[in-house]
């Protein structure tokens, strides 16, 4: 009775604040819900007109592009919210700018990996690497859109891109199933991206400040371009290396087992990118945001569901999927769903370090995923293959994030006892 008279309602607490978060997130939970969806059926036509060695040859291929240009473009939205922190000036051209360059000399690198691994480069792949430049401005336009809170906005372009990416695989696949059909439908994609996400910032662009010159944007963002540069640079081995990596000390087959396993568990990576705006937008406006009760109250929960989904359902999805000659994908599926679950019940350790100044903190711990992948991946690749390399991933992503909370727990200590 005591409880009631003082309106204290401790069971309604926990619902208030799932209620709070999905209205907040709605738009970009049902985004990536889309994206998730459109992915799974692209994986079952691709891979099913395509077939395990072409899948993973693609895979091969999309992994050396994305090295590329993580290397230099990766992760800039980030860039641009801090580079709000610092001025008031309208730096979009400017960014724009800085982003077209970043695009050029990735595809130069890119040509060199190719020239270097394979000694020549595809006909159908040099359409894809031009257009690939100006997807950059896709990052502009994140940064842009997370800082002002636009969560709808930066849903339907992140739900529409991805409806119109396989709208044109699908389409593509399904008259000529090549290699080459899905470099061209990716082309196209791109350039659709491209001309959406610039007339919106243009459009939206109500900034009249004092434009900045290219020159004072390339000053404002060397300190902060650098730290995360490093640090994507770090993280690139694990992220995209890891399908060529078993396709160049196994076979294309084990390739495509394992891609496929890994695109299976790419919905638990899609909650991430869905919830990572908001939460950059909560801690940028609210530096003490109660990271414990989305943990304890939504992250844990909800990630409980997805580990019994998976282990429950994993060989149904897959046969479902991508085919009964993909059934091999269901051990390295499990494996890697431990490791995207650990990172999912902690993925916003990086949004903190980053914007409390710490991104260097998010690099070491990456380089410890960096050294853990080396060396487990050279231990457990040769005798175990896919399984091997699933196993080295998710432990890396493991004791990446055990030192991420560790960073965290430090400098929210040494706040309080400041």
């Amino acid at each position: 009775m005591a409880c009631k008279r003082s309106g204290v309602q401790i069971p309604s607490a926990p619902h208030k604040i799932m209620k709070t978060f999905l209205l907040e997130t709605k738009e970009l939970l049902f985004s990536q819900w889309v994206i998730a969806i459109l992915a799974i059926i692209q994986v079952r036509i691709v891979a099913g007109n395509l077939g395990p060695e072409i899948y993973g040859n693609i895979g091969v291929y999309l992994g050396f592009v994305g090295i590329s240009f993580r290397l230099l473009s990766s992760r800039n939205s980030d860039l641009i919210l801090m580079n709000y922190k610092s001025t008031t000036k309208n730096f979009l051209q400017s960014s724009l700018l800085f982003e077209l360059m970043l695009g050029s000399f990735s595809v130069f690198f890119v040509f060199g990996i190719f020239y270097l691994y394979y000694g020549f480069i595809p006909d159908y792949l040099f359409l894809y690497f031009f257009t690939r430049i100006f997807l950059n401005f896709l990052e502009v336009f994140k940064g842009v859109f997370t800082h002002e809170g636009n969560m709808k906005i930066y849903s339907y372009v992140e739900s529409s891109s991805n409806i119109v990416r396989f709208i044109l695989i699908v389409s593509f696949i399904s008259v000529n199933p090549s290699i080459s059909s899905y470099f061209y439908a990716l082309s196209f994609y791109q350039i659709f991206v491209t001309v959406l996400v610039l007339s919106l910032l243009f459009t939206n662009n109500k900034n009249r400040d004092l434009k900045m010159k290219f020159k004072d944007y390339l000053n404002l963002s060397k300190n902060n371009f650098y730290k995360i540069r490093t640090d994507q640079a770090v993280g690139l081995i694990p992220t995209h290396l890891d399908v060529v990596i078993i396709g160049y000390f196994s076979n294309y087959y084990s390739a495509g087992v394992y891609r496929i396993a890994k695109k299976l568990v790419e919905p638990v990576n899609s909650l991430i990118v869905a919830f990572s705006p908001w939460m950059l937008n909560k801690i940028d406006r609210k530096n003490n945001y109660s990271f414990r009760d989305l943990t304890f109250k939504i992250l844990i929960p909800s990630s409980g569901a997805i580990a019994l989904s998976y282990l429950f359902f994993g060989n149904h999805l897959i046969e479902l999927i991508a085919g009964s000659e993909f059934s091999d994908s269901y051990t390295p599926m499990l494996i890697l769903a431990t490791g995207y679950i650990a990172y999912y019940l902690t993925f916003w350790t990086r949004h903190y370090l980053l914007l409390n100044g710490l991104i260097l903190q998010h690099t070491k711990g990456r380089i410890v995923n960096l050294f853990v992948f080396m060396i487990t991946s050279s231990l457990l690749i040769p005798n175990y293959g896919f399984n091997g390399i699933a196993s080295s991933v998710s432990l890396s992503i493991i004791f990446q994030k055990i030192y991420e909370i560790y960073a965290y727990s430090k400098n929210k200590n040494f706040k309080n006892n400041d």
